[in-house]
């Protein structure tokens, strides 16, 4: 077996999610900060202290919201609580000053690749306390079985992860205007298949190394969001040329304009098209490598998972040295600048 082969298998699942993918084309205060922020990168956006712990004596303790429970979310808390519904375990971390309702907060879905977690996934975009910083409930599911086997299922899984959703989405009473989703690599694909067939619940999208939406044919969005997508040029799990013609595709579906220069330099290179309705699609190529041969390009930029930490980890997944963005950081700022209607 080829070492790509072995790493997609290992990582991304080349079998059914990586078919189903491929284009038919080549700490938590109870204060937030919801300002608004720009599209390029910078340093404002890290939050301070790392994820969000689970509860303990620093959380806001068994405060409800207005609508309360809701199908298998049992409770409204501050902090982080999990959640088993239907086969499925869902980390949910709740800022204390979301808990006034009545739209106080959005609402972000971060989704792990193959051979992860929730937990490894938060590692690498630290949505959890990002989250808890700017003002958004963070759903992050588990696949089955656990780590180091754990894989995403989509005519399975796609259904219960996006049933969650809808039930979070009324039981936390979330910004409905601000709802988003990101995910990486099996995740990724998650997010580009949910663009293209939920796109109504969606302010905008964010997905890194994973494909899914063709924008051909029926398997096109029923509207028009904001997307930022990323693949590395040397990515030795899922090709850089996936990305690459879901980007293409997209362009010509949605008429996309030229593009114009969010930051570049030697290693990566950020660009920003517009549809004519002013929709944007950002794509971000970097050629920065992960420790592992086995993963090269299928990285975080900016990720401190360096080695592996968590129950069932089997690879660190941060790219090595200094990148010109944290992709976490950016996926966020993304969220913040493109609600529905911007």
């Amino acid at each position: 077996m080829s070492r790509w082969l072995s790493a997609c298998v290992l990582i991304a699942g080349c079998g059914d999610g990586a078919t189903a993918a491929a284009p038919a084309v080549p700490a938590d205060t109870g204060t937030f900060d919801a300002g608004p922020s720009d599209a390029s990168p910078s340093d404002d956006a890290r939050a301070d202290g790392g994820p969000v712990a689970d509860s303990g004596p620093g959380d806001a303790g068994p405060e409800t919201i207005s609508t309360g429970p809701k199908g298998c979310i049992t409770e409204i808390v501050a902090g982080t609580k999990v959640f088993s519904c239907d086969g499925l375990q869902f980390e949910v971390t709740v800022p204390a000053a979301c808990l006034a309702g009545g739209g106080a907060c959005g609402l972000v879905l971060d989704v792990h690749g193959m051979t992860m977690s929730a937990r490894i996934e938060d590692k690498n975009t630290e949505m959890r306390a990002l989250g808890s910083k700017y003002g958004y409930v963070v759903v992050q599911p588990n696949a089955i079985p656990a780590p180091p086997s754990s894989s995403w299922t989509p005519a399975v899984d796609d259904t219960k992860v996006l049933a969650f959703l809808k039930s979070a989405i009324e039981a936390y009473d979330v910004d409905r205007d601000r709802v988003h989703m990101t995910g990486f690599s099996q995740g990724g694909m998650m997010t580009s298949r949910f663009l293209c067939r939920q796109a109504e619940l969606f302010a905008s999208v964010a997905a890194a190394a994973g494909t899914g939406c063709t924008f051909v044919g029926l398997d096109v969005p029923s509207r028009e969001l904001p997307v930022l997508y990323m693949h590395g040029t040397r990515d030795a799990v899922i090709a850089y040329s996936y990305g690459a013609a879901q980007r293409d595709a997209a362009v010509a579906a949605w008429k996309l304009g030229p593009e114009s220069v969010v930051s570049a330099d030697a290693k990566h290179r950020w660009t920003r098209r517009k549809s004519p309705a002013g929709t944007v699609f950002e794509f971000i190529q970097f050629e920065y490598e992960a420790s592992s041969v086995l993963l090269r390009g299928h990285c975080f930029p900016g990720s401190n998972d360096l080695t592996a930490t968590e129950p069932g980890q089997y690879l660190g997944f941060a790219c090595t040295g200094d990148s010109a963005f944290v992709w976490g950081e950016i996926v966020m700022k993304f969220f913040r600048d493109h609600p529905r209607g911007k």
